[in-house]
């Protein structure tokens, strides 16, 4: 049987050998593997939960009181600002402000046509003189008897009326000439010369200068923490750092959010604030409760609010949080209870309401 094999062997091309030496050593590999069990052994972590519910790796934290810097997310805003609206209605004949110009209190910033208005004004004031005469007449017929106190007092009710409508024509006239509430900056123009405008229309927008506002929100667990007149340190992300106060504390929480508005009032005596720019309130605080986590864990929610995935009775939550400070270590964050269960591995995963395994840190730390 042997000398069939190897004469056949020897009658075979070269190429042929070749080929079929490849082929019998890849089979004893494999077979190799299936009997001496050489596979990969199956690591127990990649398996998943028999129960198909999804893990994630939890730390407890517990909050720590500290002596502290509450920081806010907001943006500047002006306190004063105003679309200017015409009260009449006409063509527009004249824009005397533009975008950018800076306009004094009563200042003229669009200024409708007249048309008939003022020919109604001296209407009006020829119609005050006649019953003017009409009344200086029925007071001397009255004193000498030719009169009844009921043809003077029409005579006075119809004097009375006559300056009541010379009154609302002035008013008209004086209307189509838009005029500016208060200085400020014209921040934008909505007409031009040729334009009608109904009443109610917008002429400008009008911002004053000073004071501004930062405004933001703060969690439900820190708004106590801050009071009305407390000293802000504002720092905007153009580079600038203002000092205000706190002058207002909202009394009721946003029903999405739960977070509560603050603004903090700011000088602006050179006019460089802008409305709109992007800033971080820092508001000085004795103390409050705070955990220290590592940024890595820090998610947004659908609304962009900064914040950690939570487990509350094995089903994945939301919190949003304020952070305090920096560290070399980590971050010091406000707004969560005093003790939490945070994910720390897996958080990107999973969404609110889903029901989750959690797998607790040994060492409990938010790594």
């Amino acid at each position: 049987m042997f000398e069939r094999i190897s004469k056949f062997w020897r009658g075979l091309k070269p190429s042929y050998q070749w080929a079929a030496g490849i082929a019998i050593v890849a089979v004893l590999w494999v077979a190799s593997g299936q009997i001496f069990g050489t596979a990969k052994p199956v690591d127990p972590d990649e398996v998943k939960p028999a129960s198909g519910i999804p893990q994630v790796r939890v730390a407890e934290l517990s909050a720590i009181s500290r002596d502290a810097t509450i920081t806010i997310r907001g943006r500047t805003q002006a306190k004063q600002e105003v679309d200017v609206r015409a009260e009449v209605e006409g063509v527009v004949q004249a824009i005397h402000f533009d975008k950018g110009d800076h306009v004094r209190k009563g200042d003229v910033l669009c200024e409708i046509k007249n048309n008939d208005r003022g020919a109604k004004v001296q209407q009006a004031q020829a119609l005050v003189a006649q019953m003017l005469k009409e009344l200086q007449v029925a007071q001397e017929l009255f004193k000498e008897g030719f009169r009844s106190k009921t043809q003077l007092a029409q005579a006075e009710a119809n004097y009375a009326q006559a300056q009541a409508a010379l009154s609302t024509m002035n008013i008209a006239l004086d209307n189509t000439r838009v005029r500016a509430p208060f200085a400020g900056f014209v921040d934008d123009r909505y007409v031009n010369v040729g334009d009608y405008m109904r009443a109610g229309d917008k002429c400008e927008m009008l911002i004053a200068p000073e004071p501004f506002l930062a405004t933001g929100t703060v969690s439900e667990q820190d708004v106590g923490g801050i009071s009305l007149g407390d000293p802000a340190t504002v720092s905007l992300v153009t580079g600038e750092t203002v000092t205000g106060k706190v002058t207002f504390v909202a009394d009721r929480a946003d029903q999405m959010t739960r977070a509560f508005r603050i603004e903090v009032e700011l000088p602006n005596p050179d006019g460089k604030l802008r409305d709109g720019v992007s800033a971080e309130i820092h508001i000085a605080v004795k103390k409050v409760k705070a955990h220290h986590i590592s940024p890595g864990i820090l998610v947004l929610s659908d609304k962009g609010a900064v914040g950690v995935r939570v487990v509350q009775n094995g089903v994945v939550a939301f919190l949003p949080v304020n952070v305090l400070s920096d560290d070399a270590n980590g971050s010091w964050v406000t707004g969560l209870p005093d003790r939490v269960n945070v994910i720390t591995v897996g958080q990107e995963f999973v969404t609110d309401g889903q029901r989750v395994e959690p797998v607790f840190d040994k060492n409990g730390k938010a790594s």
